[in-house]
């Protein structure tokens, strides 16, 4: 697990070093050139003794103001997403920075706390199924800023609305409950978080399947016992549209890691800014126990990727639509022909249906069950118009020749044939045949058919994608 831990550590000190180094530009992320840490040396640590007066259970600025404890997220994968069981996986690092005066002067360079020197830290609980935290490893700078960073691997429940599935966008949120008497600010500027930038991600480690558009940032006052404490104080937004493009640089090889356009790419923090700034008063009784505390909170805005819907249900469903036209163009007299294409079209489509992946079992309609419905609908409908125009073709013709039957009349012979005369009433009725009409129906089967499937195309895409997935982009 340590190995672990220190892989992603690696990749930022080379990023560290070389970023120094090249006096270049990215896009959309600066580096800093004085910045507040360097990685300490574990190799030259320093001597010295703790403070005799300090005391590691008690908090900076006791019986003060709470104190500012400002955190950074660097997320190296995000993915595996779970309609199913509503919930997906995140593997990230979280940078937390808070002075502590007594720590000040200590050293002249950065350091390490050595074995039995316990320093102060906030108590820091992620909200999760599930959380594997590797030992934070802590740093300490002369001025007594105090920076600890950990190696999450979490499972992390989003409670998914997919009533626009597959054309869904979701909003997944990540908490971090912080106690101890202090007030979390997202984004601090370090080596690893330049620019005041909460968020930091690795493109190449999110998942395919649903595409980063924006995270959300938001710092409160919580509590579980007093509602009317909860207050937000901080918010602020991040631009991660930019992030595709990376996604097509294939920056995971070794001989494209080290240049700048995959140094942007592999630490991508996005277009960010603040646009939420308030005075909370019930922030003074976080420093009053735990029953009050502050919460951060990282909101991800993801959109779901159609590549794979369009070739798995779509594209298909289509084909098998349209395939059933083609009994509108075989003669009517081929029943076993137009019986065959339709029932297969039929049961072709039932079993695409049966092709959607696991889902819970929601109270609601889905966009994906609204287009095979609709699809199944018209490969039905393709097969009772053989029917009809089959009945048509036969009911008229039988009934026809009933009726000349019983009222047509041999008047006379003409040439030595006799030729039945039928009367006015029955010769008005056979100026169209039963043939003539299932004919019509056919025609305009070929036209009507089409012509329908294209307007609920239309609606469907125009409700789905326009109306109920771009409003809720602009929020």
């Amino acid at each position: 697990m340590e190995r672990t831990y220190l892989v992603p550590l690696l990749h930022m000190v080379v990023f560290i070093t070389t970023a120094a180094e090249e006096d270049t530009s990215g896009s959309g992320v600066s580096t800093t050139a004085t910045p507040r840490f360097s990685p300490p040396s574990t190799s030259q640590m320093p001597a010295f003794g703790p403070p005799l007066d300090y005391e590691p259970w008690v908090r900076p600025q006791e019986g003060g103001p709470p104190v500012d404890v400002r955190c950074s997220v660097y997320i190296d994968t995000m993915g595996s997403f779970s309609e199913k069981t509503m919930d997906f996986s995140l593997t990230l690092i979280l940078g937390c920075e808070w002075q502590d005066q007594r720590l000040a002067n200590v050293s002249s360079v950065p350091w390490y706390p050595p074995p039995g020197f316990d320093i102060w830290t906030p108590v820091i609980e992620a909200v999760a199924k599930s959380d594997d935290e590797t030992p934070p490893v802590l740093s300490v700078s002369h001025d007594g800023s105090v920076l600890r960073m950990a190696w999450h691997t979490m499972k992390i429940t989003c409670l998914m609305q997919l009533q626009a599935y597959p054309l869904d966008r979701q909003k997944c949120s990540l908490l971090f409950h912080i106690r101890g008497g202090v007030r979390v600010l997202w984004g601090w500027d370090t080596y690893w978080f330049p620019g005041e930038t909460p968020v930091v991600t690795r493109t190449s480690g999110l998942h395919s399947q649903l595409k980063l558009e924006s995270v959300e940032t938001f710092a409160y006052v919580n509590s579980l016992v007093s509602p009317e404490a909860i207050c937000v104080y901080e918010g602020g937004v991040c631009d991660y549209h930019m992030s595709e493009d990376c996604l097509r640089k294939q920056c995971t090889s070794v001989e494209k890691i080290t240049t700048q356009e995959c140094r942007n790419c592999n630490y991508f923090g996005g277009m960010c800014m603040n646009n939420t700034s308030e005075d909370c008063e019930s922030l003074a009784y976080v420093v009053h126990g735990d029953s009050v505390f502050t919460t951060g909170e990282l909101r991800f805005t993801l959109t779901r990727r159609l590549s794979y819907h369009l070739l798995q249900t779509y594209i298909p469903s289509m084909s098998i639509v349209a395939m059933s036209w083609v009994s509108f163009w075989i003669n009517m007299e081929s029943a076993p022909a137009r019986t065959g294409l339709g029932v297969t079209t039929v049961l072709t489509m039932i079993t695409q249906s049966g092709r959607i992946i696991a889902m819970p079992e929601v109270s609601y309609v889905r966009a994906v069950d609204v287009w095979l419905l609709g699809c199944q609908l018209f490969v039905f409908l393709a097969l009772i118009e053989f029917a009809a125009v089959n009945y048509i073709s036969r009911r008229i013709r039988m009934d026809g020749d009933s009726e000349n039957g019983v009222n047509g009349k041999v008047l006379g012979k003409k040439e030595g044939v006799g030729l039945p005369l039928p009367d006015p009433l029955v010769r008005s009725k056979k100026k169209m045949t039963g043939m003539d009409i299932a004919d019509a129906v056919d025609h305009f089967s070929r036209i009507g058919f089409p012509v329908a499937f294209v307007i609920f195309n239309v609606l469907y895409w125009a409700l789905y994608v326009v109306i109920m997935r771009e409003p809720r982009a602009k929020q």
